[in-house]
């Protein structure tokens, strides 16, 4: 059974980010949105950064200017959201600052918080193969994704050819598949059977309305994304889609 993961939480009203974040009721990345999610039994997809206070903070960007014009609210701790979850599936994503040593940070920062809240379950991605190295090391248990799309776009994204060679596969327990622009380059069942041979964890997909600003051919388009959605789930191979809207895909699964 596939899981439904709020992208940043249920915030409200549903839908790509750059188109709804003027209409805010509920914002991304709050406890409200994190809560909306857990209580219709989804998992949430969360950024974890070091905030100039020295606390770990779940916020996209590097600053609150963005999120702020929108709506006033108080950025949420990682603390906090792991107690709120009771268990419940989070996909972390490591933000960095301009500390080369920030990634690492993060992580480890979740990964404890994963042991004090029994969050074992639950996966950290975004991590370049030097930082989930060095937490692979530090913490054998811990589920660490690689993100795989179909170029380099970051220093974190990385192409299937890499993410199937004993290199990666060695490091890395889960797969964040992760297609910004180019139809079918990722979301195939040939390689998804390529990686759920290669991987002993999770598969997890982004559904292309999260490269709403990438303009993936689906981003815009809510029933071509319900058709890809289907076929993923026909596949029968992935355990989870982020999607900023969980209530339609909730209805497909």
């Amino acid at each position: 059974m596939i899981e439904v993961i709020a992208h940043r939480g249920n915030f409200l009203p549903e839908g790509p980010i750059p188109e709804v974040q003027n209409k805010y009721i509920v914002a991304e990345n709050t406890l409200e949105a994190f809560e909306r999610a857990f209580n219709n039994g989804w998992g949430v997809e969360t950024d974890v950064r070091i905030w100039e206070d020295g606390n770990f903070v779940l916020i996209h960007d590097a600053d609150a200017a963005r999120i702020s014009k929108y709506h006033k609210f108080k950025i949420p701790t990682l603390d906090e959201l792991c107690q709120l979850a009771k268990g419940a599936f989070i996909a972390f994503q490591i933000k960095r600052s301009s500390d080369p040593k920030s990634g690492v940070e993060v992580g480890r920062a979740v990964a404890k918080m994963m042991q004090q809240y029994n969050l074992q379950e639950s996966i950290l991605f975004d991590a370049t193969l030097e930082e989930a190295q060095i937490l692979s090391q530090e913490f054998p248990w811990l589920n660490l994704s690689i993100s795989v799309g179909e170029k380099n776009y970051t220093p974190t994204i990385y192409t299937p050819y890499q993410a199937l060679t004993t290199q990666f596969t060695s490091v890395y327990t889960s797969v964040w598949t992760d297609e910004w622009k180019i139809p079918g380059s990722i979301y195939n069942e040939l390689l998804f059977k390529k990686l759920r041979a290669a991987y002993p964890g999770r598969i997890d997909v982004i559904s292309p309305e999260l490269h709403y600003n990438e303009d993936h051919p689906f981003s815009k388009d809510l029933e071509k994304l319900k058709k890809l959605w289907r076929e993923i789930v026909s596949w029968d191979l992935a355990d989870g889609i982020c999607t900023d809207y969980p209530t339609q895909l909730n209805t497909i699964l």
